[in-house]
């Protein structure tokens, strides 16, 4: 059984050892994929698994718009829409090396399944990046938080408030990403709204 909690050894063991570079694509998901969607201009990103457009598995807030709703977060499946809420998918691709650790599509399903109503967040070690690449790789890694220790995201963040042209971008970024979850709840409201009316009638 993979392991959903992260020690002191195997902190250490992460510093030591840094997680090799990711590879994303923007692809149109399929049954069993680890995906993400950026939050903020890049600030963070959300991870989950893909079943369906009707099941993604992630943690979530009860206010799944809010970025800082962690304190009232748990593993859930939503629909795709809810997941992604406006934003473009990326979805994880693996090196030859990387495939041959990779747990089938069934058993990856069935292990973020079987987390479901797991409460047990924590936004440094045990997050929704976490969740996603122990079901994929039984791996628990994040290479959010590990960029965060290890001083990268530091780096990245100096480098934008002094370069113009960085913060020119990540202003942008982060203002289109806003938007779009703006637009996806507008349209969502709606839509509910509309069909509350139908029911009604």
């Amino acid at each position: 059984m993979r392991n959903m909690a992260i020690g002191v050894d195997s902190l250490l063991a992460v510093l030591e050892d840094p997680a090799p570079e990711e590879n994303w694509a923007k692809a149109e998901p399929v049954k069993g994929d680890h995906i993400r969607v950026r939050r903020i201009g890049g600030l963070y990103y959300h991870h989950g698994i893909y079943v369906s457009d009707d099941e993604v598995i992630s943690f979530a807030g009860d206010d799944d718009y809010n970025p800082v709703d962690w304190w009232d977060t748990e593993i859930q499946a939503t629909s795709f829409e809810q997941f992604r809420q406006g934003g473009e998918i990326e979805v994880r691709k693996y090196t030859e090396k990387e495939a041959e650790s990779l747990c089938d599509v069934d058993d990856t399903i069935a292990f973020a399944r079987a987390c479901l109503g797991n409460k047990d967040y924590d936004l440094l070690f045990h997050n929704c990046e976490h969740f996603a690449n122990a079901c994929k790789l039984g791996v628990y890694r994040s290479q959010q938080t590990e960029n965060l220790l290890l001083g990268d995201a530091l780096t990245k963040a100096i480098q934008c408030l002094w370069d113009e042209d960085a913060r020119r971008q990540w202003f942008t970024e982060a203002w289109e990403d806003l938007k779009a979850q703006v637009q996806d709840k507008l349209r969502r409201d709606k839509e509910k709204e509309d069909k509350d009316e139908g029911e009604g009638d």
